[in-house]
């Protein structure tokens, strides 16, 4: 999508809103509900359907600091051992760049508030159940509220560390729980919701102030929306129909110009769908597979840079090479082409992926043996069951039960090489027999010692790797027989306390704001599974009540009364 440049002679407005939210998804229906709550007259306007990325999540929220959740577990949180944890996890990215620390109020804040974010959401309807899972997963199975969903437990000491990812109840993968709630609750508060409305530019006074925005709303006609949103599904696979997408939308779309009094919150999502940037910005994961909607384009964070904002350098891409579910996976031993083992097995997928690209080639093989490869197969076979509901696998909602089952199978049968000795396996895999060799003799004797001297592994998934034959799965980060999903973290550069988008020389842009993966947010130097959307929550509430801090203070009168206490972030 093309921005045009931001125009500033406009003469008539077409309509008049206190806040206009662009991108209705998790971050753009949290800044409009609370902008709403806190007096404004609300625009919110989506290129497709709403929802976004948030309604295809498996809407893990990751929040803590004492949430009712985490105490009826037994686990005892504080925003400040939440605080300590999440500036480990920011600095375990050694790719990151050291001109864009992550603010410590910001996160400070992220912390203290995330109790009372979990609450807000419950208030709204969303439900979240007392129950929690122990084991290890990249998703926990249905009725499960509460269980790790990053490194807490390699992380924090034994006994310190407290699980923080909140699973909403539902069927399947969750985000689109989370987004029927918002949506139903931004509607509830009378906020104006416009579908296959497509932002074109932002509008700016002299003094370079966004004043408001121009956008193409396609006509109504069922015909024209059949064939847009067959375009918008084509854009998953196809990069020509996202280009005939705009070309249809021009076309077929109205224009208008609609003045924001408090300004305009972008919330587009991410760039993961738009190859240059991606290429641009993340070289080092090409290849994966993306994950978002084909709305992902990068087009919101141009929007930004046309009025001055500028984007982030922090690491803008988390990849996702999980070793499990199976668990019997994470006692193998991940060995770069070299034959080197180079991290603990058992950490996230983001801080496997990044730990891969790092490698040389930016290939690695999982080392395992018979036993973890039947112990693989054994728990594939004893775990979630699908159910047999047609409706309810085309639904999606078994999408991830069929991943986990599927890329098992492939990873134990066909993703990978087979011999009955390591020097065998290694020769088969180009890699040093002897290094090889070495590094899981040194593995062996450390697993007899109770303790990963190496990477500090838990002991928990310590096994030794000796019963014939051996195995060696490909790990790559761009195999599609392994595939690893990835969305883009980095964005448009914002105040962190308010979400107020910034020029390069950290200058505020008035009544611009960025919100979620359009944003250069707090989850930008590293990830775990809920971090997005609960940064979603975090800057979108930041965003909304600011704006229409904004509004309400220029044009008292005007506005609406609040229908909640108003909040400042």
């Amino acid at each position: 999508m093309n921005v045009k440049k931001p125009s500033s002679t406009v003469r008539q407005w077409d309509e008049e809103f206190d806040v206009v939210v662009v991108g209705f998804g998790g971050a753009g229906a949290c800044a409009a509900i609370e902008a709403s709550d806190n007096g404004a007259r609300v625009l919110a306007i989506d290129r497709f359907t709403g929802g976004g990325a948030t309604k295809m999540s498996g809407g893990v929220i990751y929040s803590g600091g004492g949430t009712r959740h985490q105490k009826a577990a037994g686990f005892r949180d504080t925003p400040e051992k939440m605080y300590r944890y999440m500036m480990r996890e920011m600095a375990s990215n050694p790719a990151a760049c050291s001109d864009d620390e992550i603010d410590p109020a910001a996160m400070k804040a992220f912390c203290a508030q995330s109790a009372g974010n979990i609450d807000w959401l419950e208030s709204l309807g969303l439900v979240i159940p007392e129950t929690y899972f122990p084991g290890k997963t990249n998703q926990p199975p249905g009725g499960f509220g509460l269980y790790f969903s990053g490194n807490e437990k390699q992380y924090e000491g034994n006994g310190s560390h407290i699980p923080r990812g909140h699973v909403p109840l539902g069927k399947g993968m969750s985000g689109g729980f989370l987004y029927s709630t918002l949506h139903r609750a931004a509607l509830d508060r009378g906020v104006t919701v416009r579908c296959r409305c497509r932002s074109e530019q932002l509008i700016t006074d002299g003094s370079g102030a966004v004043t408001g925005i121009e956008v193409r709303e396609l006509s109504r006609s069922p015909l024209a929306r059949a064939i847009h949103a067959l375009l918008f599904n084509l854009g998953f696979v196809s990069s020509k129909s996202r280009r005939l997408l705009s070309l249809f939308e021009k076309r077929f779309g109205k224009t208008a110009r609609i003045r924001a009094n408090g300004g305009v919150i972008i919330s587009t999502g991410g760039f993961v769908y738009n190859k240059k940037k991606f290429n641009e910005y993340a070289p080092a994961y090409s290849g994966c597979l993306p994950l978002g909607t084909a709305g992902d384009d990068g087009s919101g964070m141009d929007l930004g840079m046309s009025v001055g904002g500028v984007l982030s350098s922090v690491d803008v891409c988390a990849a996702s090479r999980f070793l499990y579910p199976p668990v019997a996976f994470v006692s193998g031993v991940l060995a770069n082409m070299e034959g080197k083992r180079f991290c603990d097995e058992s950490l996230y997928g983001a801080s496997i992926s990044r730990a891969v690209t790092l490698q040389p080639e930016r290939r690695a093989y999982l080392i395992i043996d018979s036993t973890m490869h039947n112990d693989g197969r054994l728990q594939t076979k004893r775990g979630e069951k699908l159910g047999s509901s047609v409706a309810s696998i085309l639904k999606g909602e078994q999408n991830h039960i069929i991943y986990r089952k599927l890329t098992t199978f492939v990873n134990l049968h066909l993703n990978r090489k087979k011999s009955r000795t390591i020097a065998g396996l290694a020769k088969k895999c180009g890699i040093p027999a002897e290094t090889l060799e070495r590094t899981v003799e040194s593995y062996n004797r450390q697993c007899d010692a109770g303790a990963d001297k190496e990477f500090q592994k838990p002991a928990d998934y310590l096994q030794k790797i000796v019963k014939p034959p051996f195995y060696a799965i490909d790990c790559r980060i761009e195999t599609m027989k392994f595939p690893s999903t990835c969305l883009t973290m980095g964005g448009l550069k914002v105040k962190g306390l308010t979400s107020q988008a910034v020029r390069a020389d950290g200058s505020v842009i008035p009544g611009l704001y960025a919100a979620g993966r359009s944003a250069a947010g707090i989850c930008s130097r590293s990830y775990v599974s809920g971090f997005s959307l609960a940064d979603c929550v975090f800057s979108g509430r930041n965003a909304g009540a600011h704006a229409a801090g904004l509004a309400v203070k220029k044009s008292p009168k005007t506005s609406k009364p609040s229908k909640a206490k108003k909040r400042r972030p």
